[in-house]
């Protein structure tokens, strides 16, 4: 990588920018963190001699070359750091190889690195094609300059890719939704709560109640004055196997004090969803949010429908489970065929840099990508591992760093030149 030394500097200032999700503000429709992320990502492509376009601090744009469009879209904002980290989650900290800090996998340090890809194919020469380079600021928390684009009038490009998801190459995509359970509750546990975002593994829960020392062992609970606390471990929600979601052993500890929480205990219990599937995967539930008002205990899941399935196919596996649930459908899934070309140009590249021969691939999370009539999610996680993706210590390794950059710059090259 040419230009690594100024690389660094501009990802360890955007990843001092702490982008999560804030109250909104006049001309910051995410947050003033959020905007200061988008302006300075647009602030470092003009430095590049970029053409950069704020689409009233919603979205950011980069535009280059003419012809036929081709779509790149990232995001600036991130999950809450939560706890458990070794360092500082917003401080870029270089250990035993790796760089640690929220947003270096997902989604800075890539969307950066296309950048500066971008950057050298275009000092190398002319584009057959014009680039459009999106960054967003709501990915994490609902895709809400996706929404306020479009209603503008704004319009994506049919082909395109996110730097959100695996490598080599992603085709299809589970389709993002959320099912809301709900049962009446007045028993003897009070302040019950837990999980920071839907789409993350719960690894802290927590309330107030009855003390059993023998049951807080069974379960692994611990306790701090009168409160009960249960800890697990955080992994992206489309992945919950990856994590210790920390709401089951506190409900479990409840049901054997004599709460009626059965239902609530049906949802990870109960495998009909994580069973249905086809070619592309199966469905996942990841129940990360609970919640407690005066007369109800509230369970928000993540549920992920698998590519060429809909969300209301699963609505006789839910009524099954006898819980009042609501379904919120977001995101349809996203589907390519794997042998199109231009899926087949990313997969050519990945191959070429790495030395690998594999084929695309399906994916839990949902990008981006979609956006694009044609999308595909690209990197940056390389196959086998785990950067710890909205979980503690989130990090990008150093040799990643100069393996992901060829890649991207193979891909641009193979789609843009």
């Amino acid at each position: 990588m040419k230009d690594k030394t100024s690389f660094l500097k501009d990802l360890k200032e955007l990843i001092a920018i702490r982008s999560v999700q804030g109250v909104r503000e006049e001309d910051a429709p995410f947050g003033k963190e959020v905007k200061r992320a988008l302006e300075t990502f647009l602030d470092i492509a003009r430095r590049m001699g970029f053409t950069a376009i704020n689409h009233e601090n919603y979205l950011g744009e980069i535009v280059c070359g003419e012809g036929e469009e081709y779509g790149v879209i990232g995001h600036l904002d991130v999950v809450p750091a939560g706890d458990g980290w070794s360092s500082d989650p917003f401080v870029l900290t270089f250990r035993d190889g790796n760089y640690y800090g929220r947003g270096t996998t997902d989604d800075k340090a890539p969307t950066l690195l296309c950048l500066y890809a971008l950057n050298e194919l275009r000092n190398a020469g002319p584009f057959r094609r014009k680039v459009r380079f999106f960054v967003g600021c709501n990915e994490e928390s609902g895709w809400g300059e996706i929404e306020y684009y479009r209603k503008k009038g704004g319009t994506f490009p049919k082909h395109g890719f996110s730097p959100d998801g695996d490598f080599p190459v992603v085709y299809a995509e589970k389709g993002p939704c959320r099912v809301i359970f709900e049962i009446p509750y007045r028993g003897a546990f009070r302040s019950v709560r837990g999980g920071v975002a839907v789409n993350a593994v719960c690894a802290y829960a927590s309330a107030e109640g009855p003390l059993d020392a023998s049951l807080l062992k069974k379960h692994g609970l611990t306790q701090t004055g009168s409160v009960l606390e249960s800890f697990g471990k955080s992994a992206h929600g489309s992945y919950p196997e990856l994590g210790e979601n920390a709401i089951l052993p506190l409900l479990r500890y409840m049901k054997d004090r004599g709460e009626a929480v059965d239902g609530l205990l049906r949802v990870f219990e109960d495998r009909s969803i994580s069973n249905t599937g086809n070619e592309t995967g199966s469905a996942t539930l990841s129940p990360n949010l609970i919640s407690q008002t005066e007369d109800r205990l509230v369970l928000t899941a993540d549920f992920r429908v698998p590519a060429k399935m809909r969300a209301e196919d699963f609505l006789p596996l839910f009524d099954a489970m006898g819980v009042n649930y609501t379904l919120i459908k977001g995101r349809d899934p996203l589907y390519v065929p794997k042998d199109s070309e231009y899926v087949q140009k990313l997969a050519a590249a990945y191959n070429a840099v790495t030395g690998e021969n594999l084929q695309p691939i399906s994916q839990r999370g949902a990008t981006f990508a979609s956006v694009f009539e044609n999308g595909t999610a690209f990197g940056p996680e390389f196959p086998g591992e785990d950067n710890h993706i909205h979980a503690p210590d989130e990090f990008i390794s150093e040799k990643n760093i100069e393996k992901m950059y060829a890649v991207y710059l193979a891909g641009l090259r193979s789609v843009i030149l």
